[in-house]
């Protein structure tokens, strides 16, 4: 757990890299604002996001498992990756090649003031809903409902996607929802972004603007355009 009350798995250190890939108008919310959101695990696109509040009542073994129906379904999360620079990514991502990837490190998660207590994890991609319980069945009473947010299909495994996720309480994260579907954080972009690339597809001069924005906008660090499909690796 970090001094502000997150727990970090222990599969990340300190120093680990991870990454969010953006469009544009988030990218620039978050800049003018100086907030950044959580949705609500329930209206991701994703319908096998949180398995347990739909389907884990057709798995035999799941009498073991500490389940509040109500916790579940006030789960919060952002998305995070592992992976740097993926053409799959900026593809799902950055459909209009004008997307924007930010990357930070895990212990810049202590500025974030506002969640006294969630859990940052890499995701547990599981084959089916017996391997979810089985997961479930040997966290503590404590974690467990927090875990119940970290669990999606293998199919998507190629993303290595790790995510923050708290619970809306205002115990846990103050009187911060400003809808049903989102939570908003204060978080200062200037100090928890470490890089800005642009992404490979990207004009000069969407690179030229966004290079100038962010000059405006305080930071110290220079976007840079991925090199992803310029690498001379190959030749």
């Amino acid at each position: 757990m970090n001094s502000k009350g997150i727990i970090i798995d222990k599969s990340l250190q300190r120093d680990t890299k991870l990454y969010r890939y953006m469009c544009l108008s988030q990218f620039m919310s978050f800049v003018e604002t100086r907030k950044t959101y959580l949705t609500r695990l329930l209206f991701w696109e994703d319908k096998w996001e949180v398995p347990t509040i739909r389907f884990l009542s057709e798995v035999e073994s799941c009498s073991n498992i500490n389940f509040n129906d109500q916790e579940v379904k006030d789960l919060y999360g952002q998305c995070w990756s592992l992976e740097g620079v993926s053409d799959a990514l900026w593809r799902i991502y950055s459909r209009e090649g004008e997307g924007i990837l930010i990357q930070t490190t895990v212990q810049k998660f202590d500025l974030i003031q506002e969640i006294t207590y969630g859990m940052l994890s890499p995701v547990i991609y599981y084959d089916n809903l017996r391997q979810v319980s089985e997961k479930l069945s040997l966290e503590t009473k404590d974690n467990s409902f927090l875990t119940q947010g970290l669990f999606k299909r293998k199919a998507f495994e190629h993303e290595k996607e790790v995510r923050l996720i708290t619970l809306k309480d205002e115990v846990q994260i103050g009187n911060k929802s400003d809808s049903c579907s989102r939570l908003e954080i204060s978080l200062n972009p200037l100090d928890f972004i470490d890089e800005i690339i642009i992404d490979p597809r990207a004009k000069d001069w969407y690179v030229k603007t966004i290079i100038d924005y962010c000059k405006r906008s305080g930071f110290k660090i220079t976007p840079q355009k991925s090199d992803l499909y310029c690498s001379k690796d190959h030749i």
